[in-house]
């Protein structure tokens, strides 16, 4: 394991530019595109009309397709899915009290396995569910299998298997594709070492608790979007914190903040822009609507799996109804 963030696997192998990561994404939408090119159908009736506003009244069920070439279930562009997906860890980490340190590496390693495959290909809740799993063994604080699955059931039953081995062999695809580079380098110990700095001279800022709590709290929302595939963990830290104290308005703490990244010598436009991301995040945020989300997934992941069962069920409906008027007429 690497003590180092610039030495480790995490710089080495999964730290891209903006351009590289946006190559990277490219070549997932051209995949899903070749194979998924129907989109997805999606039924529109009266018990989600309330979802996505379309029922208008109307009680009989249409069928609405949303094309492959739509955001919507595309890791990369559709924030809803983005949100989603963290509060799914957030909820089973909060329901095992699982470290919050734990929760970020989880948060990043489904961010890199979903750079290289579709979620329509995989169930969504088995990957959070193993990604927490493996997180926990990582991160050395492992937790027993069937606890978790047996709470991940409890959350999502439709799509957990009660079987514990269905975690197990989904490890092994996650490992793969996470090329066996599991060491996460975390934005929590450069805050922590940020606010020892700004405490000596010749800064002599002490940060509040509120202050350093609002810090924390950015910094878990930051794995949402993807700065911790492109900046150090230091420049995310350092943005998170600029955020905290542009948000208090004091004219002293920004200036002294200033200095003191000034004389850090790190890369100014690096946190800018990761400042930049965290604003378009909660610009995104004020848009989420879990509902829609949640209809998608069920459609994607069930309702696609009820149709054959449902075309057949019509069909034998069909043919009784010509049975009793062949009879009639006879």
């Amino acid at each position: 394991m690497s003590g180092s963030y610039w030495t480790s696997t995490q710089r080495q192998q999964w730290q891209f530019s903006k351009a590289a990561l946006a190559k990277e994404k490219q070549k997932l939408w051209v995949l899903e595109c070749q194979l998924y090119p129907e989109g997805l159908n999606i039924v529109m009736d009266s018990s989600n009309g309330n979802v996505n506003n379309n029922s208008n009244g109307n009680n009989h069920p249409s069928v609405k397709n949303i094309p492959i070439l739509h955001r919507d279930l595309h890791y990369d562009k559709d924030y809803n899915l983005r949100i989603y997906c963290y509060f799914l860890i957030m909820k089973l980490g909060r329901r095992l009290n699982i470290r919050q340190v734990a929760l970020a590496t989880a948060h990043v390693y489904l961010a890199r396995f979903l750079l290289r495959a579709s979620i329509r290909e995989v169930n969504l809740y088995l990957l959070v569910t193993t990604c927490v799993y493996l997180a926990c063994k990582v991160e050395e604080c492992p937790q027993y299998i069937r606890s978790l699955v047996s709470e991940a059931r409890s959350l999502w039953p439709e799509f957990i298997p009660p079987d514990p081995t269905k975690v197990t062999e989904f490890e092994f695809y996650l490992i793969e594709e996470l090329e066996s580079y599991l060491v996460v380098h975390h934005p929590y110990k450069s805050m922590e070492q940020m606010v020892t700095v700004l405490k000596q001279q010749p800064y002599s800022l002490e940060l509040s608790p509120e202050e350093i709590q609002n810090c924390w709290s950015l910094i878990n929302d930051s794995y949402i979007n993807d700065v911790h595939l492109v900046y150090p963990p230091h420049i995310t830290a350092m943005a998170c914190m600029f955020i905290t104290l542009s948000i208090q308005d004091n004219t002293n703490t920004i200036s002294t903040f200033n200095d003191f990244m000034a004389r850090s010598q790190v890369d100014l436009q690096e946190v800018m822009g990761a400042v930049q991301d965290q604003i378009t995040l909660y610009d995104h945020w004020d848009k989420y609507h879990e509902p829609w989300i949640k209809f998608l997934l069920h459609t994607l992941y069930l309702r696609n799996n009820q149709q054959p069962s449902q075309s057949s069920s019509s069909q034998q409906q069909l043919q009784q109804l010509q049975q009793q008027q062949q009879q009639a007429s006879s």
